[in-house]
């Protein structure tokens, strides 16, 4: 449940009005529309409040706050579109001057079609680029990211120079999928675009009156060609139009980056193999909270823990996945271009929300609020590529080239272990190959280990049945995280199938298939395939 102090108990969000200021103070707030608690008299009900702008990862339509009992759902509909062109679609103002999309479209599943949905820019905007405290902050500062990231462009790789006093949170690196939209919002040309539009026309269209100054939130969308938005709609008789209430989701989100991203830093480093946290006078260690009470009338210390604040996830997919990496850099964060040789690429680590400072008088917050769901394991097939190699081999060898199915996929999160991903943060893929040999059935599995941290083998399962090896598959991929990095027993597998390992070459990722020891370790698998 999220809580806001300032908000009543069971509060609706109805809608989200103008940003404001007051003259004499730095925060940006929102104008948000309650629904108060429905036991209430009407003239009750409805009032008026705000929030900090920097509470936007949280603030949609229909969303509950302080909520201490269950209510009847509302009335929508979940639909998903296809998007042609975004930049085409006819922009309105409502009656309350704010803005919003419109466009006729209709639900991929076609249980809408042709209809008119309304969809508000700002809400568009939560869900591309608002996902954290800091990015709200940003997109309402026109040189936000100039001061903050030094970009170095290189022919296979982007190096992002994190600059002295960049108010990024440290532990956000962490996060691959933060990582991600990071890069995608710096880098892409649209994203950026569309982002440094926010602020462009806050500085141009923002209206001051004697006491206070105030701006309606519209910006320039990227197109989104081909994407994918899974929608709250709810239907409007009166006006025969749907509107949007919150976006749910994005995927196939078009991206122009085709390469590695390398955050670099001078604060990231490592210790015995594993990295710390990036220690900095900001501070950076964090903690998470699942149920914290967002203040915002008091201001954020700057010297204290930042709070992870777990809050409804936004699932993005790209229709292109791209790695980043982080790394650590021998001189100070300053602009300039440097050696490849001051860069070392680290192994990842086993509340107010407005701007901190070292005189405020509760903790930092930051949202975790962006979900990546990108298919990237393409991204990882290089780290098969011997393997694949071995079995081609061996499959050309008796003619059945035809006759396998190759597949790769992630190990799952298991508890607190951090074993489900690589030194260079990257998720830890499994690969597998099923093919019938001899007739008899066999899975052959391999585990990524280019991080070096542990040998394991390759592994053949001789199978009855691979629908049952199927079944069991999801299990067996838990067991691998649990006994930390290790095959499941033959005990744990006697109802799956009889487990056989093969060793690799010591050089593995480096090996051909000329060499004498990629011959021996197609020898050793034809052996034990013969031998099961």
């Amino acid at each position: 449940m999220i809580k806001i102090k300032n908000f009543p108990e069971n509060a609706r969000i109805t809608f989200l009005g103008s940003i404001f200021k007051d003259i004499k103070n730095e925060e940006w707030n929102i104008t948000i529309g309650l629904e108060n608690d429905e036991d209430l008299t009407k003239d009750q009900r409805y009032l008026l409040n705000h929030a900090r702008f920097s509470n936007m990862p949280l603030l949609a339509r229909n969303r509950r706050f302080n909520q201490n009992k269950k209510f009847t759902p509302f009335n929508e509909s979940i639909i998903t579109i296809k998007i042609d062109d975004l930049q085409k679609w006819d922009v309105i103002i409502n009656q309350s001057k704010q803005y919003q999309f419109s466009h006729i479209v209709s639900d991929i599943h076609a249980t809408l079609t042709d209809i008119e949905i309304v969809l508000p820019q700002i809400e568009l905007a939560r869900v591309l680029f608002l996902h954290t405290a800091y990015l709200s902050r940003a997109a309402l500062d026109q040189r936000r990211f100039f001061r903050e990231f030094d970009i170095i462009k290189e022919e296979n790789q982007t190096l992002i120079n994190i600059l002295d006093f960049c108010n990024f949170p440290p532990s956000q690196y962490d996060n691959i999928g933060m990582r991600r939209l990071l890069a995608w919002i710096l880098l892409d040309t649209e994203a950026r675009a569309s982002f440094e539009s926010i602020s462009k026309n806050f500085l141009s269209e923002k209206v001051q009156t004697k006491f206070r100054e105030f701006w309606n939130f519209n910006f320039i969308p990227p197109s989104l060609k081909g994407a994918e938005l899974t929608l709250k709609v709810y239907f409007s008789p009166k006006t025969n139009k749907y509107y949007v209430n919150e976006i749910l989701a994005i995927s196939n989100l078009p991206s122009e980056i085709n390469h590695t991203v390398i955050f670099c830093s001078p604060n990231f480093t490592v210790k015995n193999t594993q990295v710390s946290s990036e220690r900095s006078s900001r501070g950076s260690k964090h903690t998470r909270n699942e149920d914290p009470i967002i203040d915002d009338k008091k201001e954020a210390n700057s010297d204290k823990q930042i709070t992870i604040i777990d809050s409804p996830k936004i699932t993005l997919s790209l229709s292109s996945p791209f790695e980043t990496k982080k790394a650590a850099i021998k001189h100070s964060g300053k602009k300039g271009k440097f050696n490849n040789d001051d860069v070392t690429i680290l192994p990842e680590p086993n509340v107010g929300t407005g701007e901190s400072t070292i005189f405020g008088e509760i903790g930092r917050g930051e949202f975790e609020n962006c979900q990546d769901e990108s298919v990237d394991l393409e991204l990882f097939m290089k780290r098969f590529e011997a393997f694949k190699a071995m079995i081609e081999q061996f499959t050309l060898q008796h003619n059945i080239l035809l006759k396998i199915k190759f597949t790769i996929s992630k190990l799952p999160a298991v508890n607190r272990s951090k074993l489900h991903k690589t030194d260079d943060g990257n998720f830890r893929s499994i690969a597998e190959v099923q093919l019938e040999f001899q007739d008899k059935k066999f899975s052959i599995v391999e585990v990524d280990t280019s991080d070096n941290h542990k040998p394991l083998s390759t592994l053949i399962v001789k199978v009855e049945s691979f629908e049952a090896w199927d079944q069991n598959f999801p299990s067996f991929k838990e067991q691998i995280i649990r006994r930390s990095l290790r095959w499941p027993t033959a005990e744990l597998l006697k109802n799956i199938g009889i487990p056989k390992g093969v060793n690799h070459p010591k050089n593995k990722f480096e090996i051909t298939t000329s060499d004498k020891e990629f011959k021996d370790w197609v020898k050793r698998f034809t052996e034990v395939l013969k031998s099961i």
